[in-house]
């Protein structure tokens, strides 16, 4: 019998969103995954240390004091300024800024799920209509956090910013005018033609002339309401200056390359996380959710069907967290998820690989045995040396019941050191995700094992049986972990080129309801000529 029918794992412990979980926990902070998988889930408490820079790019040299946005990247910020005058404000932050940070692309003003958690937590359910209200959003938000000590939200775009409450805790260190990019002879003024760089500049419109309410089901057309594109006026040019400046598009480009520095892990580590203070909307307790989200894709994972009791049970865990006077991660919950994914990402792509090609191979047989090295070496830490077998147990047989020990090594190794009656409430959910993930991973490689471990005595028939069962195998676990790193350019970009998908505002209009719409297949493009907006389905 194979080792589910024989006890080895029981299928009922894979929680039905251990993988969900565990990927957007492992991926908080970083731009590839949370651009993947734009809606999201998690809220998490942190903070941001004394001495970090920040940035903040506008019209003119004031400073402001409360309710603004600032960008962790010089970039992101220079993105917003616009001709004639560019003033980059640099601030140094003198004490730590308590934050919140809302996954996904929190940032990005869709209406397809983008901004759902930060709807939850400030009005208990989905807002379509909130959409374009950034001033209301700025200051309900900061409203609601202040009897929590909160002085800002961190959300991530083309890039990660701080919505920041009280400029109190910040110096700032210089008020420059520098060059602004000259956009004045560029297209994409008209959202209908680019739906990119136009939708920022309106966006900062809004923000400065107080906020704009769409009617329910969204805006009636793809621009948003009484605010036309207008394309600004070249720059002026100072005395002696030689050549052209930069371009807009040169700047949308750099923009999107800075925010690849923190693509993947540890991300934004500008940002420190408080993982014993945290919600996630994948929690099974949240019951609400589940069937809504039953057999679609995480792009497509909203949180319109939560409930009110589930949006208060959220919204109660999370503060009763933020109130909670003391206690400090007894794990480093980012290391020990990305030490799994170091463990098993390359070897599952590469074993994938081995068995979709076997044909690379002088005979089946010898891609068998290539397949069967790859598990031994992911299983060998686990491999308890009398776990083997029977001795008249036929080859080819059934009965897997021998590799439980082996099973039970992988699945508990790395988690060993944690102390579960030290835990919070969200650091239990993070070790039953972690556990569940780790278990579902080392089932399938171990049923791989029972049968690889005798494959030079296999017959060349059953041998090709085995390649085609193992493949399939593997494409069922891959799928259901889903990490990001399984989704970028291969092979790697050229040197002039980088991997790229539809980042926000770029090919992702305003009034975008269906995910389906937006090829996010990865693809190389050009550094410098490389066109953000891509063809359309």
């Amino acid at each position: 019998m194979s080792i589910w029918e024989a006890g080895a794992v029981d299928s009922q412990q894979f929680n039905v969103t251990d993988n969900l979980i565990f990927s957007s926990i492992a991926s908080l902070l970083q731009q590839w995954p949370n651009t993947l998988w734009r809606n999201g889930h998690t809220i998490i408490k942190g903070h941001i240390p004394a001495g970090t820079i920040l940035y903040h790019g506008r019209h003119d040299s004031e400073a402001p004091t409360a309710f603004e946005w600032l960008a962790f990247n010089f970039e992101h910020s220079y993105l917003l300024c616009q001709s004639p005058e560019c003033w980059m404000l640099t601030f140094a932050v003198r004490e730590k800024i308590n934050i919140l940070y809302f996954d996904g692309s929190s940032a990005s003003n869709s209406l397809m799920g983008h901004l759902d958690s930060q709807d939850v937590l400030l009005w208990g359910k989905v807002r379509p209509e909130k959409l374009l209200d950034e001033v209301g959003r700025i200051r309900s938000l900061c409203a609601w956090g202040a009897p929590f000590g909160l002085d800002g939200y961190v959300r991530m775009e083309p890039g990660f910013e701080l919505m920041l409450c009280d400029f109190s805790k910040l110096r700032l260190v210089s008020s420059v005018r520098i060059h602004a990019p000259d956009r004045s002879k560029e297209r994409g003024w008209n959202t209908r033609d680019d739906h990119g760089f136009g939708s920022i500049f309106q966006r900062r419109a809004i923000r400065r002339s107080n906020s704009v309410l769409l009617p329910p089901g969204g805006p009636p057309s793809r621009e948003p309401p009484g605010l036309p594109p207008i394309p600004p006026p070249p720059p002026p040019v100072p005395p002696n200056w030689r050549g052209p400046f930069r371009t807009g598009h040169s700047v949308e480009i750099e923009t999107c390359l800075a925010a690849a520095w923190n693509n993947f892990y540890p991300g934004e580590a500008r940002v420190k996380l408080d993982y014993t203070r945290m919600v996630s909307f994948y929690d099974p307790s949240l019951m609400s959710l589940l069937p809504s989200r039953d057999g679609l894709p995480k792009n497509r994972h909203r949180l319109v069907t939560l409930s009110k009791d589930d949006a208060k049970l959220a919204m109660d865990r999370l503060e009763d967290d933020l109130n909670r006077k003391s206690g400090d991660p007894s794990t480093d919950w980012s290391m020990l998820l990305r030490t799994v994914m170091d463990r098993y990402g390359d070897r599952l792509w590469l074993l994938r690989d081995t068995l979709s090609s076997p044909e690379r191979y002088d005979s089946i047989k010898l891609a068998a045995e290539q397949v069967r090295l790859q598990v031994f070496v992911m299983l060998t830490p686990y491999l308890v040396y009398d776990a083997v077998p029977d001795e008249d147990s036929p080859t080819g047989g059934k009965d897997h019941s021998w590799v439980k020990p082996i099973i039970h090594r992988c699945s508990t190794s790395l988690t060993a050191g944690v102390e579960e009656a030290q835990l919070f409430r969200s650091e239990k959910l993070i070790k039953r995700a972690t556990d569940g993930v780790l278990r579902r991973i080392c089932s399938t490689i171990a049923e791989i094992w029972a049968d690889a471990m005798p494959v030079s005595m296999a017959s060349e028939h059953r041998t090709h049986r085995l390649i085609g069962s193992w493949k399939r195998d593997v494409d069922v676990l891959m799928t259901w972990l889903d990490w990001p790193m399984w989704q970028t350019c291969h092979p790697a970009c050229p040197p002039q080129m980088f991997c790229y998908i539809p980042t926000w505002p770029w090919g992702v209009e305003w009034t975008e309801m269906d995910p389906d719409d937006i090829d996010m297949a990865p693809r190389c493009i050009d550094r410098t000529t490389g066109s953000l907006i891509l063809p359309r389905f």
